[in-house]
């Protein structure tokens, strides 16, 4: 795959995780989620990550702040590790 069609991919699944925390009050699982988007960042070449860097950040900092009633502390912890390595 081209690394256009990686990075879309990307985005369009942090995205939907932002999208999908914005006001709710209880969530279904979401491990595989969080390491997927987990998973396919760190796959991506370090100069895509550095150009999507701030962008990536804002997206797990809303996720967070959507999250915080509904989100297990382990799915917290998993999106704030993530959040301090794009810091």
């Amino acid at each position: 795959m081209s690394t256009s069609t990686e990075l879309f991919k990307f985005a369009a699944k942090a995205g939907s995780l932002e999208g999908y925390l914005f006001q709710r009050d209880k969530v279904e699982p979401l491990a595989d989620w969080i390491g997927n988007i987990d998973r396919m960042y760190c796959s991506l070449p370090r100069s895509l990550q550095q150009d999507i860097k701030t962008e990536f950040r804002e997206v797990l900092q809303k996720a967070l702040k959507y999250g915080d009633k509904v989100l297990e502390q382990e799915l917290r912890r998993k999106l704030e590790k993530l959040l301090a390595e794009v810091s």
